[in-house]
C-alpha cells in the first residue's frame, strides 16, 4: 500500500496537471483549435483527474476520518470535472463554453483554498 506522503505528492502533481491541461486544453478551445480533438487531448485529462480523485480517497482512508473540509474537497472536484466538461465539449455556444470555462478554474481555486486553510470554507472563511 502507498505511504501517505505518496499519495500526497500524487495529489499535488495530478492537480497541477489537471489545471494545466485543462488550461491549455480552454485556450485550445476558445482558439478552435483541432489540436483539442487529438488522442492526447481527449484520454489524458480523464487519467490525471481519476488519479486525482483516487488519491484524496486514499488519504481520506489513510487518515481514518472524512472531515468536512475534504468532503468539500471531494464534491468541489467533482463540480470542477463536470463544469470543466461543459467548457471543453459539451456547451452549446462558444460563449456558454468560455463561461463554464472561467467557473471551472474558478473552483479549482476553491479546491486548493480549502486544502490550504483546511477549512470547508476555503477563501470564503476570512
Amino acid at each position: 500500500m502507498p505511504s501517505y506522503e505518496f499519495l500526497k505528492q500524487l495529489h499535488v502533481t495530478t492537480a497541477t496537471l489537471s489545471i494545466a491541461g485543462f488550461v491549455l486544453r480552454y485556450l485550445l478551445m476558445l482558439g478552435r483549435s483541432r489540436a483539442l480533438g487529438s488522442r492526447a487531448a481527449r484520454i489524458l485529462p480523464h487519467i490525471i483527474d481519476t488519479l486525482l480523485l483516487l488519491s484524496a480517497i486514499g488519504m481520506a482512508v489513510m487518515i481514518g476520518a472524512l472531515p468536512a473540509w475534504l468532503v468539500v474537497k471531494i464534491v468541489a472536484l467533482l463540480a470542477y470535472i463536470v463544469v470543466g466538461s461543459i467548457a471543453i465539449k459539451r456547451g452549446h455556444t462558444l460563449a456558454s463554453r468560455a463561461v463554464a470555462g472561467l467557473v471551472a478554474i474558478g473552483i479549482f481555486g476553491f479546491i486548493v483554498s480549502v486544502a490550504l486553510t483546511k477549512s470547508p470554507l476555503g477563501f470564503f472563511s476570512g
